[in-house]
């Protein structure tokens, strides 16, 4: 008979299989690094708990089919303590030949202890699945938005992500957003800059380690980070080698005090991808054009982030444009905190979900 099963280390080979066949390549095998990866994301988290560990799923013959990964995370809800954990990674091997293990691994995980059920990314089948069980998608969270700060590299940069060669028309690209930041300045979707009492410098995890606690604590649901736990967010963090070099950005205003952070990842004639924006409530506007100005210096050709509440009307603002691609669903019985959550009160996203993880952006060569 089938089972679900806590995921152990003599798993991870099958699970690398089935994450380089869903989400890779599937004519390669899966490579030592990505083993390497999910022992370590899954197995040796900083939060682990075995009440709320990964889980496979194991077909009769005791070979594993199906997995879903499990990040724990400790939170505060106004100074107390909240038990959570978010999914990641809901795989099965072969759909067709085990149609309900998809469902009965995530059934297993919402039957966990923990207070709050998080996905960041789930795509439409898997939000389906969450709300046939009660689950919910938070449309504030699940939107992305992207800012144009070079209209024709763009454009060249989204063809190259399906044709690599199109990168032969990069100088034309190039000449033609010249022209036309020169004859149509509002169309040209030229970078804005932050107020002249706000300054940017790049910091390292120290720096933030020290500033982010400060800068989520006015949200009401909020991770309980320690600087161990945090530090090993930021070193997962910094490497995504599909994406480009991780810039850590910190805003100050007056009297050189700290008001926002940004991080995000690029390089020059691609799209900047954002990890994290964090401000102060007064703030949001300054740092979220320091972004998009330090992004146009980089000769990044727009910038894309997952958005969040209260960055929302900073992005209007600033020209952005949204999306939708996947979605940020939760599950939970608790109803107060589900209303911080749709209210916006909640930081559940970026370096509070899993985005922060190199699955997402990382080649593992």
């Amino acid at each position: 008979m089938s089972d679900i099963r806590a995921c152990t280390v003599d798993d991870i080979p099958a699970v690398a299989r089935m994450f380089q066949k869903a989400f890779r390549d599937p004519s390669a095998a899966a490579p030592p690094a990505l083993e390497s990866y999910l022992r370590e994301l899954f197995l040796e988290h900083p939060w682990r708990d075995p009440d709320t560990s990964s889980r496979v799923y194991v077909d009769t013959d005791g070979s594993v089919q199906g997995f879903i990964g499990v990040l724990p995370i400790r939170m505060s809800f106004h100074g107390q303590p909240v038990r959570a954990a978010l999914a990641s990674s809901l795989m099965v091997d072969n759909p067709a030949e085990h149609p309900l293990a998809g469902a009965r691994l995530l059934r297993s995980y919402l039957a966990g202890p923990q207070d709050l059920c998080v996905s960041e990314t789930s795509n439409a089948i898997a939000q389906g699945m969450w709300e046939r069980v009660g689950g919910r998608s938070i449309a504030e969270y699940s939107m992305e938005w992207l800012r144009p700060l070079r209209p024709a590299g763009l454009g060249v940069a989204l063809i190259e992500q399906r044709l690599p060669a199109a990168k032969i028309v990069r100088p034309p690209a190039a000449i033609a957003d010249r022209v036309l930041a020169w004859m149509a300045p509002s169309l040209s979707w030229p970078a804005p800059l932050p107020p002249s009492i706000y300054t940017a410098a790049d910091v390292d995890d120290e720096a933030l380690i020290e500033q982010i606690p400060r800068f989520a604590a006015h949200y009401a649901l909020r991770p309980d980070w320690d600087r161990a736990t945090l530090a090993f967010f930021l070193r997962h963090a910094a490497r995504k080698g599909r994406y480009g070099e991780l810039y850590r950005r910190m805003v100050y205003g007056r009297n050189k005090t700290p008001v926002g952070c940004y991080l995000y990842y690029g390089r020059p004639r691609q799209i900047a991808f954002v990890l994290q924006v964090l401000a102060l409530p007064e703030a949001v506007d300054a740092v979220v054009a320091s972004l998009l100005s330090h992004a146009a210096q980089q000769r990044c050709v727009a910038v894309r982030g997952r958005t969040q509440p209260h960055l929302l009307d900073a992005l209007l603002r600033h020209r952005c444009v949204f999306f939708q691609r996947s979605s940020t669903t939760v599950y939970t019985g608790n109803a107060d905190l589900l209303s911080a959550i749709r209210s916006g009160d909640a930081f559940i996203i970026g370096l509070a979900g899993e985005s922060w993880t190199r699955l997402i952006g990382e080649k593992f060569a």
